[in-house]
C-alpha cells in the first residue's frame, strides 16, 4: 500500500513539472486606456499599477503569479498616503514606513522602519536627500544618504499635522504644509527655517486645513486649500498671487482636493479624493480634462491622495484604498510645440 502511495506521488509530481514547464504564466500587459476617448487626442495613458516590492524586482509576471500562488517574502501597501519620485526611483509613504522602489537597479527596501510612526509629505533631491514628515511625531526628517545620517528640523511643538512637502532645488530649500497650524513653512535644504505665511481663514493668502503643494521652476508655490475648496498660488516669497477652484460636483469644482502636481509644460493636476479621480488645469486655473473615477478597476480610484510627476512627465497616483500607486503618461505631440 505504502509502495503505491509512493507511485501516485512521483506520478502527480511529474504531471505538475510537466504542466508547468509548458504552461508559462503570461506576462500581463496593462490595459488601453486614454483620455480623453476618441475622437479628441489622447492626453493620458494608463501605465501600470503598483501593488507590492514584487512590482521592482524583475518579475514578469509578477500580479499573475501572485494571484494563482502568492509570493513569499511580498511587501504590500498598507495605507499609503504620499508619494515622490526621482531619477527612476518612487518613494511612498505608510504606517509601515517609506516603500523604497529602485527601477534602476531592481531592488525594494523599507526606510524609517521603527523611527517613523505615520509618515505623510514627502520629497526628494537631486543628491539623494529624501525630506519626509511625520504627522504623529510632528516633526521633519531629513535622510542623508552620504554621510548616511537622520536629521530632525524643528524644535519638539513648531507643527501641528503635517501634509505635503515639495524641494525647490533652484533655492535651495523645501516647502512644508501643516494642515493644523494652517500654515507653509520654508527651510533651506540643511533643515534652517527661513519663513512661513499663512493663517486660518477663507481670504486670499488665508489656509483652512490645507494639504499638499508643489513649486515650479520660477519657485511659484501651490497650495491644496482643503477646506477652502481651492488652490492657492503664491510668488517665492510667500506673496499671493491668484486663487481658482470653490465647492462643487462638477469638472473645475473640488469636493475634497487632496494632492497636487505639475507637470513639465506647467498644467497643474489636482487629486480629489471624493470623486475618485484628478483633474488637469492650465497656469489660470480653466480645467482642462479629467481623469479616472470611483472603483477599483485600473484607471479608476478609491479615495486617491498623493500625487507626483517625474521627469518624464510619468503621473504617479497614490490610490489609497486599493492599496497600490497607478502610473500613467501625460502625452505629448511634436506637431504642437
Amino acid at each position: 500500500m505504502r509502495s503505491l502511495l509512493n507511485i501516485i506521488k512521483v506520478v502527480l509530481l511529474t504531471v505538475f513539472v510537466f504542466f508547468t514547464a509548458c504552461a508559462q504564466i503570461p506576462e500581463e500587459k496593462p490595459p488601453e486606456l486614454y483620455w480623453p476617448l476618441p475622437p479628441e487626442r489622447p492626453r493620458i495613458k494608463f501605465v501600470d499599477l503598483v501593488l507590492g516590492s514584487i512590482d521592482v524586482t524583475g518579475v514578469k509576471s509578477g500580479k499573475f503569479k501572485q494571484l494563482l500562488f502568492g509570493e513569499e517574502g511580498e511587501v504590500r501597501f498598507v495605507k499609503p498616503l504620499f508619494v515622490a519620485v526621482k531619477n527612476n526611483v518612487m518613494y511612498v509613504t505608510d504606517v509601515i514606513g517609506i516603500h523604497v522602489y529602485d527601477y534602476n537597479k531592481k531592488e525594494f527596501m523599507i526606510l524609517g522602519s521603527g523611527l517613523l510612526r505615520n509618515p505623510t509629505g514627502i520629497d526628494v533631491a537631486s543628491d539623494g536627500r529624501i525630506f519626509v514628515g511625520d504627522s504623529a511625531i510632528r516633526q521633519v526628517f531629513i535622510f542623508n544618504p552620504s554621510p548616511r545620517r537622520v536629521t530632525m528640523v524643528a524644535k519638539p511643538g513648531t507643527f501641528g499635522s503635517l501634509g505635503g512637502i515639495a524641494v525647490d532645488e533652484p533655492r535651495g530649500r523645501f516647502i512644508v504644509v501643516d494642515a493644523k497650524k494652517h500654515r507653509v513653512s520654508v527651510y533651506s535644504l540643511d533643515g534652517k527655517f527661513l519663513f512661513s505665511f499663512g493663517k486660518r481663514g477663507i481670504n486670499p493668502g488665508e489656509f483652512n486645513f490645507p494639504y499638499d503643494v508643489a513649486v515650479d521652476a520660477e519657485g511659484r508655490m501651490y497650495v491644496v486649500d482643503s477646506g477652502n475648496f481651492r488652490v492657492q498660488i503664491f510668488d517665492k516669497e510667500g506673496k499671493f498671487l491668484r486663487a481658482f477652484g470653490k465647492v462643487g460636483t462638477f469638472p473645475g469644482f473640488f469636493a475634497r482636493p487632496k494632492g497636487i502636481a505639475l507637470d513639465s509644460e506647467g498644467h497643474i493636476y489636482v487629486v480629489d479624493a471624493a470623486f475618485g479621480n484628478f483633474q488637469i488645469f492650465d497656469s489660470k486655473g480653466v480645467v482642462l480634462l479629467s481623469v479616472g473615477a470611483n472603483g477599483s478597476e485600473p484607471g479608476k480610484f478609491s479615495l486617491p491622495v498623493g500625487i507626483d510627476i517625474d521627469e518624464n512627465d510619468r503621473i504617479y497616483v497614490v490610490d489609497q484604498m486599493n492599496q497600490r500607486v497607478q502610473i500613467l503618461q501625460y502625452l505629448k505631440y511634436p506637431d504642437e510645440k
